[in-house]
């Protein structure tokens, strides 16, 4: 267990002490709902189980989809861009191998290098978040916008080449049970969004996070 962990741990121990302490004096569950919310005890844990290994650790992204063998892909970007920006805002002291340094390497060493390890170790990180995203659909039908995909998303070591972890996301789709008219919003901004929702789906794999966040998810549409 890391220091980090010991004491989140100790945190939430001591939350919940106090928690039964209120309810036998006061009964008083909505202070005590709170009071586990605010240390993130309520929270659905990484599925990725040594999620704090990635805690300063030189990280390189690379996400490969359909034809970015051949050259840089828009949609592979900016999957990676996007899961880029989430772990940095949920995983401590997480270092982030830039963008365009990876561009650069692919550049030097020919876009048909799609080997995770080979491409993390060539930009000098420690670990590689690698992901294939396969069959990307925007559309259902002429006239709605409604995305779908294939993921597979590993972490490896990038010195040894050692996969440390996989998770295979079939068939994600974005709306679920609705769509977004091709009158309402372009291609452009759907594909924004829909990667977007993909990225949020991986970066949980890595960090905790809340169940209802989970809920309703279609509702995203409304406010674009």
């Amino acid at each position: 267990m890391t220091k980090t962990n010991l004491i989140n741990t100790t945190t939430v121990l001591g939350v919940l002490l106090i928690a039964i302490a209120l309810v036998t004096q006061t009964g008083c569950l909505g202070l005590v709902s709170n009071l586990v919310h605010a240390v993130g005890a309520d929270k659905v844990p990484a599925d990725y189980k040594d999620a704090e290994d990635l805690e300063d650790c030189r990280l390189a992204i690379v996400t490969l989809a359909d034809n970015s063998e051949y050259s840089d892909n828009i949609s592979a970007r900016l999957l990676s861009r996007y899961v880029g920006d989430i772990l940095l805002d949920e995983i401590d002291d997480v270092r982030l191998v830039r963008e365009d340094e990876i561009a650069d390497w692919r550049d030097s060493h020919g876009w048909d290098t799609v080997d995770f390890a080979t491409i993390g170790k060539g930009v000098k990180a420690e670990k590689v978040l690698g992901i294939e995203l396969r069959n990307l659909r925007l559309r259902d039908g002429a006239t709605l916008y409604r995305g779908r995909a294939d993921a597979t998303v590993m972490l490896l070591d990038a010195e040894t080449g050692d996969l440390l972890y996989r998770k295979d996301l079939d068939e994600f789709t974005f709306p679920v049970s609705a769509g977004q008219y091709t009158s309402e919003t372009t291609e452009t901004r759907f594909r924004k969004l829909y990667l977007g929702m993909l990225a949020k789906q991986i970066g949980r794999l890595f960090h905790p996070y809340d169940f209802s966040e989970t809920v309703a998810i279609d509702g995203s549409i409304a406010s674009q």
